[in-house]
């Protein structure tokens, strides 16, 4: 399967789900300032995009799955949806308060990598916050199936495992306020991440 069939069904008759642990860390971050516009890049189904929205955040959502995209409008109308590539979508200059990344960040070549980080930046409003959540390369899938370059492998789909240091790299044009490890279960397999907090 292509990345672009994966990518494009995944979202496809996935039930509603509650917010992300990091969504709700991430607000209990922003509730207090005058913050009004937040960026979800890679939202997914939009469980963290309509958390956002119902605290009252204006919020644009971006994916590339158009099942994705299709269950965050018929289920909250009022998230501004792009369906697009994080590679290609344009992004006017000091737009948002807050940007938000959780798990969609970890799929690049390290160049393009570091084009969406230095979009990202651009993005954001001086003050405002950047959240971003990725694989670690503690992770046990860190190493399995075909190799596409440092630290990043093919299996099912490509995914590209961040260190701290690495994200350090990423987020250089920021101030960074916390890097750190991270992990969970998910279906009963053991997990593991790199969080970081940055402003600008």
């Amino acid at each position: 399967m292509s990345d672009a069939v994966y990518w494009k069904n995944k979202w496809a008759n996935r039930p509603s789900e509650p917010a992300h642990r990091f969504a709700v860390r991430a607000y209990k971050l922003i509730q207090d300032k005058k913050f009004e516009t937040l960026l979800d890049l890679g939202c997914g189904a939009g469980r963290d995009a309509r958390y956002f929205s119902r605290k009252g955040l204006s919020v644009t959502a971006i994916d590339r799955s158009s099942s994705g995209i299709r269950a965050i409008q018929s289920r909250n109308p009022r998230i501004r949806c792009i369906l697009g590539d994080l590679r290609a979508v344009k992004l006017k200059k000091n737009s948002f308060d807050v940007i938000y990344a959780h798990l969609s960040l970890h799929y690049f070549d390290d160049r393009t990598t570091r084009r969406i980080f230095q979009k990202i930046y651009r993005a954001l409003k001086r003050g405002g916050l950047f959240f971003a959540k990725c694989k670690s390369v503690d992770d046990p899938l860190c190493g399995k199936g075909e190799k596409q370059g440092s630290d990043m492998y093919y299996l099912g789909h490509v995914r590209h495992f961040f260190s701290k240091t690495y994200m350090a790299e990423m987020l250089t044009p920021f101030k960074i306020l916390t890097i750190r490890k991270t992990s969970s279960v998910y279906h009963q397999n053991k997990t593991a991440f790199i969080e970081a907090i940055a402003t600008k």
